[in-house]
C-alpha cells in the first residue's frame, strides 16, 4: 500500500543547538511575547553582537475602553521599552493594532513585515507558532503566510527570502519542535525583563508559566540542562509550496476551514487504473475540500473496478471503461459524463489541498474568466524501510503567468491546477486520443486559442513523484522515455501553422532575457555566498583564536592547580613537622615537670639558693 508518511518528527530533538545569527526580526503580537517566547535566545544572540529588532503588532489594550484604554496601552508600551533596555534590543517598532482583533488586519501586518524585512534584511525571522491558544498569535502566523506564499522570482522580497530562516516560537502552547536552545544561563535576565511587565505579572504569573514550559522542554535532554526554548525551523519554501491549511497540518495544527456552499457546480474527473491505494488518497484529499458544490467522477480506464468510499461528502460516481483506452480517452469519457458548470482534473497519484476548488471557483466567478489555474508543488517521495513513502523534497518548478505563445513551445501548467468552463471544452473538441502522453498540453494549446487563462500564484495542490515506483507515465524523470522529445516535437508541429515568425522571435527573446536574469541572480547569490563564506572564515578564525586562548588559560589553570597541590603538600609537611615539634616540646615539658617533682631536684634548688646568698 502506498501511504506517504508524515515528514514531521513529533519527538523533540535530544540535543540543543547553538543558533548563529547576525540579524533577527521578531514579530510579537503582544507586549511581553518577545520575553516569554524567545527572550532567552534573543539575550544569547545580543550577547554575540547580533542586531535584534522587535515588531509589536497590537496596542495591548484588550478589555479596556476609552481613556482607561489609552492609559493602559501607554503603560504597556512603557513597560515594553523598559524590557527592551534590559534585553539590550537594537530597536522596537509599534504597529498599534487593536488587541484581540489582529485577524481583521492580516494584509496590513503583512505589508509592515515586508517593509521591515526589506530595510533590515535579517537572516532570521521569529514569529508565534500557529498552534498557540491566542487568536492574535495564530493571526500573526497567518499574515506571514499570506505574504510569503505568493513569493516568486522578481518579487521585491525574493532575494531577502533566499537567505531567511523562519523560527516559530511558543508562548502558551507547546508546538512540534525541531530546534532546542539552552537558555539556562539566561534565566536571570528573563526575570529582570519580565519584572518590567508589572501590569501583566499582576494578573498572572506569566513568567512562572514560561519557565515551567522551559523546564518541560529540557526533559529530552541530558541531565544538567535546566531551561530550554523550543522552536520550529522553517524556510520560505515551506510557505511557498504549501497552502495555509497544508502548512498548518504539517506543523501539527488543525486548520479552521471555511465551507463554501455557493458558486458554480464543479465536476472533478479522476482518471485511474489499478492503483486503488493511490486513488483512495486522491479521493480523501477531494473529500476534505471546502467547496460544497462538487461532484467527483472516477474514470476507471479498463482496470479492476476500484471500491469507492461508502461515506463521501460530495456526489461520487464511477465510470468503468471496458478496456484500457488511454489517458486521453479516459479524459473524454469523464468530460462527456460531467454535469458541472466547470471541469477540473486530478490524477489518482496527486493530491489537492482543502482550499483548491474553492479558490478556483472564486477566480472563475469574475466576469469573462473561462479558465483559471493556480500552482502545484512537486512532492518527491522515496520508499523508506521504516517510514514508508517519505516526502524528501518539495519544490515549485512552475509558477508562470499565462502566455499563450510560450505555451505553444512548452507546457508550464500542470493539468491538476486548472478549472475550465465545460461549454468551452465542447467548443474545443475532444482530447486527442492519438497522443499517448502530452495530451493535456495539446488540449491546453487549443483552449488558449479560444480564451486567455487567469493565473493565481498560490499553491493549492500537489503533483507527486514516487521515485523508483514506476507510477508515472514519464518515469522518474521527464526525459527517461525514449520518445519524450519526439512526442514533444509532434505536439509543436501540430500547431505550427498558427505560429508566426514574430511569435517565435518573441518567445526566444523572452526565454533569453529570463536566462540572463537568472544568471545575474545566481551571480549575486554567489557573491552573497562568498561574503557569507568570508564571514564564516572570520568567525572560524575567531573561534580558533578563542580556542587557542582557552588552551593557554587551561594550561595556566593546570599549572596553578599543580602549584596549589604542591603548596598543599608542603603545607601538610610543615604541619606534620610542627606537630612533631609540639609533641617533642610536650614530652620535654613532661620530663621537666617530673624531674622538678623529685626530692633530688628540690635539694638541688635549695643548695643553688644557698650558693646564691653567699
Amino acid at each position: 500500500m502506498v501511504m506517504p508518511s508524515n515528514d514531521m518528527n513529533e519527538t523533540p530533538p535530544g540535543h540543543t543547538d547553538d543558533l548563529v545569527a547576525k540579524s533577527l526580526l521578531v514579530v510579537a503580537p503582544h507586549y511581553d511575547d518577545e520575553v516569554l517566547g524567545c527572550g532567552g535566545l534573543l539575550a544569547r544572540c545580543l550577547a554575540e553582537q547580533a542586531v535584534v529588532r522587535v515588531l509589536f503588532l497590537t496596542d495591548g489594550g484588550a478589555d479596556h475602553r476609552g481613556e482607561a484604554r489609552l492609559a493602559y496601552t501607554a503603560r504597556r508600551r512603557q513597560e515594553a521599552g523598559a524590557a527592551a533596555t534590559v534585553l539590550g534590543l537594537s530597536g522596537t517598532h509599534h504597529l498599534g493594532l487593536p488587541d484581540g482583533r489582529l485577524g481583521d488586519h492580516l494584509h496590513e501586518v503583512g505589508e509592515v513585515i515586508e517593509g521591515l524585512l526589506l530595510s533590515q534584511r535579517p537572516d532570521h525571522l521569529l514569529i508565534t507558532s500557529p498552534l498557540e491558544v491566542s487568536r492574535d498569535h495564530r493571526a500573526a502566523f497567518a499574515a506571514l503566510h499570506r505574504r510569503l506564499t505568493k513569493l516568486r522570482p522578481g518579487d521585491a522580497l525574493w532575494e531577502v527570502g533566499q537567505g531567511l530562516t523562519i523560527l516559530t516560537y511558543e508562548v502558551n502552547h507547546p508546538q512540534r519542535a525541531n530546534l532546542l536552545v539552552d537558555i539556562s544561563a539566561q534565566g536571570e535576565i528573563l526575570r529582570q525583563a519580565m519584572d518590567c511587565y508589572v501590569s501583566q505579572q499582576e494578573q498572572h504569573d506569566y513568567l512562572g508559566a514560561a519557565l515551567g514550559l522551559a523546564k518541560f522542554r529540557s526533559l529530552t535532554l541530558p541531565h544538567g540542562t535546566q531551561l530550554v526554548e523550543a522552536y520550529h525551523r522553517l524556510t520560505v519554501d515551506d510557505f511557498i509550496t504549501r497552502g495555509e491549511a497544508a502548512l498548518l497540518s504539517h506543523l501539527g495544527a488543525v486548520p479552521e476551514l471555511l465551507q463554501v456552499r455557493e458558486g458554480p457546480k464543479v465536476s472533478v474527473i479522476v482518471r485511474t487504473k489499478d492503483r486503488p491505494e493511490l486513488l483512495q488518497e486522491a479521493l480523501a484529499s477531494l473529500g476534505a475540500n471546502t467547496y460544497g458544490r462538487t461532484e467527483v467522477l472516477v474514470v476507471n480506464d479498463g482496470g479492476e473496478p476500484p471500491s469507492l468510499p461508502e461515506e463521501f461528502p460530495h456526489t461520487l460516481r464511477r465510470l468503468d471503461l471496458e478496456t484500457c483506452r488511454g489517458r486521453a480517452a479516459a479524459a473524454n469519457a469523464g468530460i462527456a459524463a460531467a454535469e458541472g458548470d466547470y471541469v477540473a482534473f486530478l490524477d489518482d497519484d496527486d493530491l489537492v489541498e482543502p482550499e483548491h476548488l474553492a479558490t478556483l471557483a472564486g477566480l472563475v466567478a469574475a466576469q469573462g474568466i473561462r479558465v483559471a489555474y493556480t500552482d502545484a508543488a512537486v512532492g518527491v517521495y522515496r520508499l523508506d524501510p521504516q517510514l514508508g513513502w517519505h516526502c524528501e523534497e518539495r519544490r515549485l518548478p512552475y509558477s508562470r503567468d499565462f502566455d499563450a505563445d510560450l505555451l505553444g513551445f512548452d507546457n508550464y501548467i500542470p493539468f491538476n491546477t486548472l478549472l475550465m468552463e465545460r461549454r468551452l471544452l465542447a467548443e474545443v473538441g475532444e482530447v486527442d486520443t492519438s497522443l499517448d502522453f502530452f495530451e493535456d498540453w495539446d488540449f491546453l494549446i487549443r483552449l488558449a486559442a479560444k480564451t486567455p487563462f487567469h493565473h493565481l500564484p498560490r499553491v493549492t495542490c500537489e503533483y507527486r513523484q514516487f521515485r523508483g515506483s514506476g507510477h508515472h507515465i514519464l518515469g522518474d524523470g521527464g526525459r527517461e522515455r525514449a520518445d519524450f522529445l519526439a512526442m514533444k516535437a509532434r505536439v509543436i508541429r501540430k500547431h505550427e501553422s498558427a505560429r508566426s515568425t514574430e511569435v517565435v522571435v518573441r518567445v526566444v527573446d523572452r526565454l533569453r532575457a529570463e536566462a540572463v536574469a537568472e544568471h545575474e541572480a545566481m551571480r549575486r547569490w554567489q557573491e552573497q555566498s562568498k561574503t557569507w563564506e568570508e564571514e564564516h572564515h572570520r568567525l572560524n578564525g575567531r573561534v580558533v583564536g578563542l580556542e587557542n586562548h582557552l588552551e593557554v588559560v587551561e594550561a595556566s589553570e593546570r599549572r596553578a592547580q599543580d602549584a596549589w597541590r604542591e603548596m598543599q603538600g608542603q603545607e601538610r609537611q610543615v604541619s606534620q613537622d610542627l606537630r612533631r615539634a609540639y609533641d617533642e616540646i610536650e614530652r620535654l615539658n613532661g620530663l621537666i615537670e617530673a624531674m622538678e617533682s623529685t626530692r633530688a631536684w628540690r635539694l638541688h634548688r635549695w643548695m643553688e639558693g644557698i650558693k646564691g646568698r653567699r
